[in-house]
This record gives C-alpha cells, sequence and structure tokens, in this order.
C-alpha cells in the first residue's frame, strides 16, 4: 500500500492518497488539485477515486477540478445532498478500488453529514488497517458539533454516538484526521498528525467515558470563534467549486488606475507586513500580512460578493496569495498594483498611515491613561491572560464594534505578534471615523518577556 499525506499550511489541513498495486486514491482534497496529480504521477498510480469525509467549512475543496482532470469517480455521504456528479454513499457501505476496499461509517457530529472511512488493504489482510476520520476524530480532540448554532446540542449528542461507535473498532488502526493543530475545526487540537485508535480512547478526553449531559455540556463550552466562511466555503463544497484552472488571473494595474477602482467598490487587500503597511497605505485597505494566518482571516473579514485587488510586497508572493484566497472562496481577484507600494508612492497619490509602537511605549501610554488599550486575540487566549484593564475585541470583530470603540482616546491594538492587531487597525480605520489608530508591535509575546504582569477574568474581578 502506498500512502502520502498532504499538509496544507494556515489550514492546518491534512488530505491524503493512499495507493494499491494499480490505482491510487485522493482523501479530502484541497483546493489546489495539481499537487495530488504530480503524486500520483511519482507513484505511477491513477487516480480512480476521490473521497469526501463531510463538506469541510474551512476550506474549499478541489474534488470537482479533480475528477475533471482524472476522471475519477468522487464518493461523498448521500447526506450531503451534493449537487455535482458523485457515488453517493451510505451506511457501511464497501466498495473495492484496486487492492483497497474502503467502508464508510456515518458520525454525525461535527457536521450533520460527517463520515469515517475504514480502509483494509487486501495485499495484506482481510482486516480494516487505517481510518480516516475527517473532522469526526481528530488527534487529541473531535470536530466542533456548533458550526449550525439553532442544533448545536443536537449534533453534539450526536457526535457522542459517533465516538461510541469509533471506540468499538480496533486498537491498532491507524487515524489519520483532516486538520491538526491550528485548525478553527475543534478546540484542543495535537500537533501531531495521526495516531491510532487505541492511543485516543487512553489520552483523548472526548473518547473517555463521560456520561452523554456532561459531554454536550464540556464540547459546547469555550469553542473558538466560528469565521464567517465557514457556512460558505461548507455550501460551496456542496455545489462544488469552480476550478481554479477556469479562473481569470488578475492583471496589473497602474497605481492611478488601482486608486480609481479602490474608491469604486473594489477591496484592496494589502498582504505587506505591519512595518511597511503602517508607514504608507491605500486609503481604505484590509491588513491582512503574509506573515499572519493569511488564509483563514481573509476569509473571515473579506467581503466575498466584491471584487479584490492585491498590494504584494514582492510580485512572485501573487502565487502563495492567490492559492490562499482561492483556498477560502474568495475567486474574485481582479488585479494587483503594478509596481507596488514604491510606484505608488512615486505617483504621488494619496495614501494613509498609522502609528506603530513597542509595548514599552504602549505601557507607558496606558498606565498614563492617554489610550485605550484593545486585545485583538481568541477569547481563549484573553481567558488564559492579559494586561489588566484592556478591553477584548477579537480583531474580525472590529467590523461590528467599531462604533463602540469610537472615542477621544487614541485606540491601541494589540494581539499576540502584531498581526491580528494590524489588521484590526486597518478595520478600525476602514469602518470607523477614527483617525488616531495604534499598532502595538511585538504584542503580548513582547509584553511577556519584559517581564510585564497579565491578569485572567477571575483575578479582575
Amino acid at each position: 500500500m502506498e500512502f502520502k499525506q498532504v499538509y496544507t499550511p494556515g489550514l492546518a489541513h491534512c488530505s491524503y492518497v493512499i495507493g494499491g498495486e494499480s490505482a491510487c486514491v485522493v482523501i479530502d482534497p484541497a483546493r489546489e488539485v495539481k499537487q495530488y496529480i504530480a503524486i500520483a504521477d511519482s507513484l505511477g498510480l491513477p487516480i480512480k477515486g476521490i473521497i469526501e469525509t463531510h463538506l469541510h467549512a474551512d476550506f474549499v475543496s478541489g474534488h470537482v477540478e479533480l475528477r475533471e482532470l482524472t476522471g475519477a469517480t468522487i464518493y461523498v455521504t448521500a447526506k450531503a445532498n451534493a449537487e455535482f456528479e458523485h457515488h453517493p454513499v451510505k451506511d457501511e457501505e464497501e466498495f473495492q478500488i484496486d487492492t483497497l476496499l474502503f467502508k464508510m461509517l456515518d458520525t454525525p457530529g461535527h457536521t450533520p453529514e460527517s463520515t469515517v472511512y475504514l480502509v483494509t488493504d487486501l495485499e495484506r489482510g482481510s482486516q480494516p488497517v487505517v481510518a480516516f476520520t475527517g473532522d469526526t476524530l481528530l488527534v487529541g480532540d473531535v470536530g466542533r458539533p456548533d458550526l449550525f448554532p439553532d442544533k448545536k446540542e443536537e449534533l453534539a449528542s450526536k457526535l457522542y454516538g459517533s465516538l461510541r461507535r469509533l471506540e468499538t473498532l480496533g486498537d491498532n488502526i491507524e487515524i489519520y484526521p483532516a486538520h491538526g493543530a491550528g485548525s478553527l475545526c475543534g478546540k484542543a487540537l495535537s500537533s501531531k498528525l495521526s495516531s491510532t485508535i487505541g492511543t485516543e480512547k487512553l489520552q483523548n478526553t472526548a473518547m473517555l467515558k463521560h456520561p452523554e449531559e456532561a459531554f454536550i455540556k464540556s464540547f459546547l463550552k469555550e469553542m473558538p470563534e466560528a469565521p464567517d466562511h465557514f457556512s460558505r466555503c461548507s455550501e460551496l463544497n456542496r455545489r462544488g467549486a469552480k476550478p481554479v484552472s477556469k479562473l481569470k488571473r488578475p492583471v496589473g494595474y497602474s497605481p492611478e488606475e488601482f486608486l480609481k477602482l479602490s474608491q469604486n467598490g473594489y477591496i484592496v487587500v494589502d498582504t505587506r507586513d505591519q512595518f511597511a503597511f503602517g508607514s504608507a497605505h491605500v486609503p481604505r485597505a484590509y491588513a491582512l500580512s503574509l506573515k499572519g494566518n493569511f488564509a483563514t482571516f481573509s476569509g473571515w473579514v473579506l467581503p466575498y460578493d466584491q471584487p479584490i485587488l492585491l498590494v504584494l510586497e514582492d510580485r512572485q508572493d501573487i502565487h502563495k496569495v492567490l492559492r490562499a484566497l482561492y483556498s477560502v472562496g474568495l475567486d474574485n481577484v481582479k488585479g494587483y498594483l503594478k509596481g507596488g507600494m514604491s510606484a505608488y508612492a512615486a505617483s504621488g497619490l494619496v495614501t494613509a498611515r498609522f502609528e506603530s509602537i513597542s509595548v514599552s511605549e504602549a505601557k507607558d501610554r496606558y498606565e498614563k491613561g492617554s489610550l485605550h488599550l484593545v486585545d485583538t486575540r481568541l477569547k481563549s487566549e484573553w481567558d488564559r491572560g492579559h494586561i489588566q484593564g484592556s478591553l477584548h475585541v477579537p480583531a474580525p470583530d472590529v467590523r461590528h464594534k467599531f462604533r463602540e470603540l469610537e472615542g477621544n482616546k487614541p485606540l491601541a491594538f494589540i494581539c499576540n505578534s502584531g498581526n491580528r492587531s494590524l489588521l484590526a487597525a486597518s478595520l478600525m480605520l476602514n469602518f470607523s471615523k477614527a483617525q488616531n489608530v495604534i499598532n502595538v508591535i511585538g504584542g503580548t509575546t513582547a509584553w511577556l518577556s519584559l517581564g510585564h504582569p497579565m491578569v485572567t477574568e477571575g483575578d479582575e474581578n
């Protein structure tokens, strides 16, 4: 049996190529599908099957394009009500591709249509040896059951039942999930990208013998925020995304053309780092540094129905940027600033900027009462420790809460490093009338390294 795990940074997504004697299968493909064709070619095995464990919420899958390029059959549960050409799989249905026998288990909970696929290598024996668990069972965690808020208790209950089903599998079975640490599809994912059923039964708290009510309460508590694009990506995966090869490539615009488009409904996405953006940027640009979690936060905050323009540090960055934007369903990328901000500055066109300060200066000014300090990290990070008296507004929420932040004092945004606070500062400038906006560089990491104190919510009360 041939086996290859493919990891997509930023999304912390795991996909797989598994092969028998004369054919291979791709499980949970990313939207960039040429990588799987290259792997198959290196193995000398044509792709005959494409399996989706569920309708992924955090990224757009390339199953339709991969089918068009290879002629492979897509296998997805009948419960997905998929609109693309596929084989609708039923609970406990088995199908064989070459020397690999697949059996689907219906395991709802993370989503209503979540499944697990057991694989038997018929060259070696008659018992399953591998399980592709999607987001039902992760290493150290399970997939969050709250992506459908109106039925999260029902899904948590179903997840409990699905885990009880999985615990009956052989301890020796290796599990390969769709995500690892860094994904927002769970709250306590391990950095390990594989495990066994036996190991998870011993070490994964979700697999321990909880009463069902306690399980539901525990796994609906303190979930990380669900980004805006999760529901959009899930629906796009159900319909089948347009092949990337058929998307129009962005073109270069002169500074004058670029500014005019930005003033007429086009969204400007600036991918440079916090120092460059703070110094000068196109007015109303979104600061989404490639040094941060670019794909997730782009999907989270960018309007999906408006055309996008790019500002790049290096023209070569466009391939990485497009791959990330397409991965979260942001396909309407029209163009980029030709010559970058250097050309824009040389044109003499209007720019915007904001102040960047160190944590030492932020501490001094905050203690003197000359600014408000706004922590833009996720709630779980805030709960573990924050600067006493600071406000908490996760970076994406500035879009909705900017009016609560407007006032007479300057607003200093802080995160753990400066990338999310950079985004928050740009959103504040974009959505509000505020002018005195500040980004705290170095963030809470630098704050702690200097020995400055932090508190928990209980400490403040």
